[in-house]
């Protein structure tokens, strides 16, 4: 739910009177519908959704739907209080399948839109400009919006179009420029969308330009550590005794499963029932800044990977003074690689950061750090530093459940355990406010 009257909504409908969804009238809200979906489920609906299963409960008609076969509109109340959801819930899922297909269909003419325009006006060039039509190299001519689109346009069934991305990639797509690029950007969007793309399609030009891409990042990252060893086991059984193409059709079978078998036509009725189904921020210091402590061995090296690199020369630069949290740890696209490769330092790089981290800031107890840092792995003493789930924040928490999920049990443990206290600790953030 995007909004906080969506919100406010939500938990109207399922605790008490509601005017004005169905009509003027003040009803009950269906408390019938917790049967068909716990609380959390139907949180997450929007509020239209809401209102059509509050229609169906009703014994009419939702607004709008072609699925739904019934001949009573929405009157202006529900004056006999709401079916029993046995007489509906088909109807129910009949209306969240036609609703789905339908915003598919739309989401791929947009695609095939944005697409069309781009191959046709800028294609291999970072960015189209939308109003002068033109391409344009704002990222330094590493075909930004091509290679970051290589597995939606598989995913959506564009196989004729990611073929042609494919082909200019392999025989295009050079990395060996005079060119400073930021680490976390180019891993997320480069070395993940060739990954993704090798991982669907089997094209191993794909791999081969993910490798090359990865060789001129590497240098960004510190020597691993002597005590490292031990946090890439998991990942070397799991490359040995033919578990990585265990791992590997799985994954595509995932991806098949979920996404690629979707067809220009849809056709709506019934279908199968389903299941949707204190912080400990740290001490601070006198002046109110986060506290320090620079007054160990690490005070002067550089342990976490800093901001740029150049892709020529490997140089690695800290341009803002600071480092990210977000941006130090990018654990899925580098271990999605070491299994490709088999190649386990890129795993273990990034293992190291969360180590790092978790010796500095305490992660394994607290569940958040600050999201500024020195290079030392240290937090940042600026004023204006803070813990936060936004910006310069947020994406280190994703990839913590990422990482989790992407290699279940064979995962750092400590990545698990991070995660654990962060989901325990999450719950002391979130607040409840009475709307109007």
């Amino acid at each position: 739910m995007g909004t906080g009257v969506g919100r406010c909504l939500t938990s109207v409908l399922l605790l008490g009177p509601v005017t004005g969804l169905i009509g003027a009238e003040p009803w009950q809200s269906p408390h019938v519908l917790t049967k068909l979906w716990d609380k959390q489920t139907l949180a997450s609906f929007s509020v239209s959704q809401l209102q059509a299963f509050a229609a169906l409960a009703c014994g009419h008609c939702p607004l709008l739907s072609r699925a739904v076969r019934c001949t009573r509109r929405s009157a202006p109340n529900c004056p006999s209080g709401p079916k029993p959801p046995e007489s509906w819930k088909h109807q129910a899922f009949a209306y969240l399948r036609e609703e789905a297909a339908l915003s598919q269909r739309q989401v791929r003419a947009m695609m095939r839109h944005v697409w069309s325009n781009y191959e046709q006006r800028a294609f291999g060039k970072d960015e189209l400009k939308p109003i002068s039509g033109r391409g344009t190299d704002s990222w330094g001519g590493l075909g930004q919006t091509l290679v970051d689109s290589l597995d939606t346009l598989w995913l959506m069934g564009f196989h004729e179009e990611f073929n042609r991305a494919a082909d200019w990639v392999e025989s295009h797509l050079d990395f060996n420029k005079n060119l400073n690029v930021n680490y976390f950007e180019t891993s997320i969007r480069h070395l993940g969308g060739l990954v993704s793309a090798f991982v669907l399609s089997s094209r191993p030009g794909l791999l081969g330009k993910a490798t090359d891409l990865a060789g001129r990042l590497a240098p960004i990252f510190p020597s691993p550590r002597s005590d490292m060893s031990r946090m890439d086991i998991s990942l070397s059984e799991l490359t040995s005794a033919g578990k990585l193409q265990e791992w590997f059709d799985g994954a595509k079978r995932f991806l098949h499963q979920v996404f690629a078998d979707i067809a220009e036509e849809f056709s709506f009725g019934e279908y199968a029932d389903f299941d949707l189904g204190n912080l400990g921020l740290g001490a601070e210091d006198p002046s109110g800044h986060f506290a320090n402590d620079d007054k160990n061995a690490r005070k002067d090296l550089t342990v976490l990977p800093l901001s740029d690199i150049n892709l020529q020369t490997g140089k690695a630069n800290d341009l803002a003074g600071y480092l990210s949290l977000a941006e130090t740890y990018v654990p899925l696209e580098w271990k999605a690689l070491a299994l490709l490769t088999s190649n386990c330092s890129y795993a273990v790089h990034q293992d190291q950061v969360l180590h790092v981290l978790n010796e500095s800031t305490d992660l394994e107890s607290r569940g958040y750090a600050a999201i500024l840092l020195k290079k030392n792995g240290y937090v940042h003493g600026m004023q204006d530093n803070r813990i936060s789930l936004g910006s310069r924040g947020d994406s280190f928490y994703e990839y913590l459940l990422k990482d989790a999920i992407f290699l279940g049990a064979h995962a750092n443990p400590l990545t698990r355990s991070v995660w654990g206290t962060f989901r325990a600790k999450l719950r002391h953030l979130l607040v409840e406010v009475d709307m109007p």
